[in-house]
């Protein structure tokens, strides 16, 4: 077995949550609300309770340490904060109900690589698109979704065109 060298080992974890996360779901209630809590205290409490259980990666040697801290924005921060944004999104009254509701269709059962799938209700689409590989990926998305409003993605930048060229792991969902 190959030794792991850190490379996109955040990006393969924001990419695998916000597929599934977004595959189905039952309704979201909010607890915090619920109880009576801010939400976003309620958040940020959570945040530094998760920071505090945090330990850095000692078994790693340095070279495979300095890898993952070489990613940029990529970090155990930025993968928190992914969380939180997948959790908000799932909380959005129209992305709730397409993910408890909405009808299920695959949109590239063809390919072996790329798990693209659609929910739709009530005239809404919701797309999500991931690349499960660590090699670039094709992938031809479907013209209604080249102006739609990205909602969630692994990389900060992604340009939406017919034929779009997928980084490693990389995964959007788009409402139209």
């Amino acid at each position: 077995m190959g030794k792991m060298n850190g490379a996109y080992l955040f990006e393969s974890a924001k990419c695998m949550a916000l597929t599934l996360q977004l595959i189905q779901g039952n309704p979201v209630s909010d607890p915090a609300a619920e109880q009576g809590m801010d939400p976003v205290l309620s958040l940020n409490e959570y945040r530094t309770e998760v920071k505090r259980e945090l330990i850095p990666v000692t078994s790693a040697s340095s070279e495979d340490q300095a890898s993952v801290r070489g990613q940029g924005d990529i970090s155990r921060e930025s993968l928190l904060d992914f969380y939180e944004q997948l959790a908000l999104l799932r909380k959005d009254p129209v992305i709730n109900r397409m993910l408890t509701s909405g009808e299920f269709r695959l949109a590239a059962p063809e390919d072996a690589h790329v798990f693209a799938y659609e929910r739709e209700f009530s005239g809404r689409r919701l797309l999500i698109a991931a690349n499960w590989s660590k090699e670039n990926q094709i992938y031809a998305l479907d013209k209604d979704f080249e102006c739609g409003d990205i909602r969630v993605s692994v990389y900060p930048e992604v340009v939406l065109s017919q034929h779009m060229l997928l980084r490693p792991y990389e995964a959007f969902a788009v409402l139209i």
